[in-house]
């Protein structure tokens, strides 16, 4: 029973803003729970909040509130290098999303693909790559730090 609500938590805590993938695979592996069943479940928990971080993005308008709050600035800015954003759109939201560093992650990711106007599809595959990556890093590393200490 505690394994359940231990990996209920790693779930939790993966749907978190937060936390996300990084804090629920370090929470899962801290509390002595089946490491790849940590890993699938940090994983699938993340990837599952992405289209619905969308879809309340875009009920809320959120991109619309942006705008009319920062209209002089980002609009002008947007546009300026809408080239540039287009050609390496996916890569940049991969990339972003991969990186296990505090405050990037997916919901950064669906922030910029919403602020910026692009298509949810292809941006949801590269973030749900980069969740992936960013969750074996954090794996790996957090498997290799527990191995060190337990010496």
């Amino acid at each position: 029973m505690a394994d359940l609500v231990g990996y209920l938590i790693t779930l939790a805590l993966s749907a978190a803003p937060l936390s996300e993938v990084k804090g629920s695979i370090i929470f899962g592996l801290a509390s002595k729970l089946s490491p790849i069943a940590v890993l699938s479940i940090a994983i699938l928990g993340n990837i599952i909040m992405v289209p619905v971080a969308f879809w309340i993005l875009r009920r809320t308008h959120f991109r619309d509130i942006i705008f009319r709050l920062f209209h002089a600035s980002t609009s002008q800015k947007i546009e300026h290098h809408r080239e540039k954003f287009e050609i390496y759109k996916e890569l940049a939201l991969f990339v972003i999303v991969s990186l296990p560093l505090p405050l990037l992650g997916a919901y950064t990711g669906v922030l910029i693909s919403e602020i910026l106007g692009w298509g949810w599809k292809k941006s949801m595959i590269a973030i749900a790559c980069g969740i992936i990556v960013s969750g074996i890093i954090v794996f790996l590393s957090a498997e290799g730090i527990i191995k060190l200490i337990s010496l």
